[in-house]
């Protein structure tokens, strides 16, 4: 195993999107993209709506998100005002107003809002929502509090994913995170009380401090609360790109085997407690979602990870936020300023995108099935740049033992699926052009 780790933990995309954002062009107009969205949409399947909330209490050394570090909440309601006008602006140009099939709050930290913001801002994009809406929000148990928790229940809000990371005092004081697992403890007491229908914590392994003794000592704690669903993230230490992770001490993250040793330990004690691995980091309990979507082979994957409710269209607000039309993307202007401007004049807030040809397409199909049914089928091998380096790169994956080939189909085998990435990365025909000068993470 130590020569597969050495072999493959190299820097690559985590692919919730194809291609990845450094790898974009011919980014569409405002008018092509408002038509690319017409053309897409349809009643029946509706969009998913995803709102950024970029706003922040406090600094987390680890965090790679776009946020805004503040404790003047004063400024939410002028934000939310902006949030309302972009959605507005949209069914202005689109000439309706969309069926919503799913909305989801990620940041930052949605429940920087108060509760009285948050239902405001949720009646109004969800005036047209269909039968089988489901909503889901990304919460601080830091800040979040009954009345939040009353708000998602009366609107809509069944899944709600907590910001865990670890509970061991040591880490959570190198990472500028404290919260006790008592604080959880009562905040998911009074979820369950409310029968919310999913529970998700966000947990990272790779952070300074961590020893598989804490690991351990954090999923011992986890299996009293018994989440339905996990997100096991591998933490991407880039300080060269992200100047509070410099705040971060280089010499306690664990790295190579030892945090592969950290991430190996944390999938057997959740085997242990009942979960299964339904794709790349999340793990579930045989009744959540997420499990019964891998069952029946309806995982999907986009920019907000793994997903079960799919329609063709995501249409993403607020700052920094990625749209997704299946025929292109768009991403809103990272910068608060930025964003409001284009708002209060009058115009979307897309600054930057990409348009999909063919072998973008065909690319991407093959990607998402790797990531989501661990397995996928080529058909034509000329819909494939660079076949001849693919396939090459493909046997030798086969000699190692993580995947298997039949005729035009690869099969990932138990030891690949910690390669995931890396199996996905031989089809990436971008990466294999150009490695942007923004680098990824590392893919173990």
């Amino acid at each position: 195993m130590s020569d597969l780790l050495a072999k493959y933990n190299r820097q690559g995309p985590r692919y919730t999107s194809y291609p990845p954002v450094p790898f974009w062009k011919n980014a569409p107009s405002e008018s092509e993209w408002i038509n690319h969205l017409k053309v897409i949409y349809n009643d029946e399947e509706g969009m998913d709506l995803y709102v950024h909330i970029p706003f922040c209490e406090k600094l987390c050394y680890y965090c790679g998100c776009n946020r805004i570090v503040t404790k003047n909440h004063s400024v939410q309601d002028n934000f939310v005002e902006l949030l309302m006008t972009e959605w507005r602006l949209y069914c202005t140009r689109l000439g309706f107003i969309p069926k919503i099939n799913s909305l989801h709050f990620g940041g930052g930290t949605p429940t920087f809002l108060t509760p009285e913001n948050l239902e405001k801002l949720i009646i109004e994009l969800t005036k047209n929502k269909k039968e089988t809406f489901t909503g889901s929000i990304e919460i601080d148990p830091r800040n979040t509090t009954i009345e939040h928790l009353d708000c998602f229940k009366r609107n809509g809000i069944k899944r709600v994913s907590l910001g865990i990371q670890d509970f061991d005092p040591d880490v959570q004081k190198a990472i500028n995170r404290a919260q006790s697992f008592e604080m959880v403890e009562t905040l998911v007491n009074e979820m369950r009380l409310r029968e919310f229908e999913s529970i998700n914590f966000d947990v990272i392994y790779g952070l300074p401090k961590q020893t598989r003794a804490t690991i351990t000592e954090t999923f011992r704690l986890i299996r009293k609360l018994k989440p339905d669903l996990i997100a096991y993230y591998s933490y991407a230490h880039l300080p060269e790109r992200l100047k509070n992770q410099r705040l971060i001490n280089s010499a306690d993250l664990p790295e190579g085997s030892e945090k592969q040793a950290l991430y190996d330990l944390g999938k057997e004690l959740l085997a242990e407690d009942g979960y299964a691995d339904v794709g790349m980091d999340h793990f579930a309990l045989p009744h959540n979602f997420l499990f019964k979507a891998k069952d029946s082979n309806r995982l999907h994957r986009n920019f907000m990870g793994y997903v079960d409710k799919k329609s063709p269209i995501l249409l993403g607000l607020g700052p920094s936020s990625i749209s997704d039309s299946s025929l292109s993307f768009a991403q809103n202007e990272k910068g608060m300023n930025e964003y409001e401007i284009k708002i209060k004049s009058n115009q979307l807030a897309i600054n930057h995108g990409h348009t999909h040809d063919e072998n973008d397409l065909n690319v991407q199909k093959i990607i998402l099935s790797l990531m989501c049914r661990n397995e996928s089928s080529f058909g034509e091998i000329e819909q494939i740049p660079y076949w001849d380096e693919v396939k090459t790169d493909l046997s030798s994956m086969e000699e190692d033992g993580m995947i298997k080939l039949d005729d035009y189909k690869v099969i990932v085998l138990p030891l690949g699926r910690k390669f995931i990435r890396n199996i996905a990365m031989v089809f990436d025909f971008y990466f294999r052009e150009k490695m942007p000068a923004e680098k990824f993470s590392r893919t173990i």
